[in-house]
């Protein structure tokens, strides 16, 4: 019988602290060898652990920033949710569920900030990525209208 290597053992205690909550979504994760220090162990295996937690989309990494813990609501599948996707779903969410007419205008950037926490680049790329999909119309000084067709048939 073998024995579990030291990096999933380390991937799975740090995966017990963040599912109880000691790392919070959003929080930034101590340093490889902060890490090695807390667990006894050399920084090889942390940075092993961290990598396959990072492939599980449990934390991301911040170039030059460090790692955060992701929130289970960014998580599709094995990978973090991108923020700006995020934001899209929300708002076709909003859209499917009859909240705007037709020439009703959406939520203004500054909104969409406010309500999801994200940044202007972030909430400007859900904006351009959903008209670039047909979803909604933006006009440059004016905001964001839903597009005529929406919802999109299904044929």
């Amino acid at each position: 019988m073998t024995e579990t290597p030291v990096y999933r053992r380390l991937a799975g205690d740090l995966r017990a602290l963040i599912e109880r909550g000691e790392f919070a979504p959003g929080f930034m994760l101590p340093s490889e060898p902060k890490i090695a220090e807390r667990f006894g162990v050399r920084r090889g295996p942390v940075r092993q652990a961290l990598a396959l937690l990072a492939r599980e989309g449990v934390i991301e990494v911040l170039p030059g920033q460090g790692r955060r813990v992701v929130p289970a609501e960014r998580r599709e599948g094995n990978a973090p949710k991108k923020a700006y996707r995020v934001v899209m779903d929300g708002i076709r969410a909003r859209l499917a569920a009859g909240e705007f007419g037709p020439s009703d205008r959406l939520p203004s950037e500054a909104d969409l900030i406010e309500e999801f926490g994200m940044s202007r680049n972030t909430v400007r790329r859900a904006y351009q990525e959903l008209a670039y999909e047909g979803v909604v119309v933006v006009l440059h000084g004016r905001g964001a209208y839903p597009a005529e067709q929406w919802p999109l048939d299904e044929e």
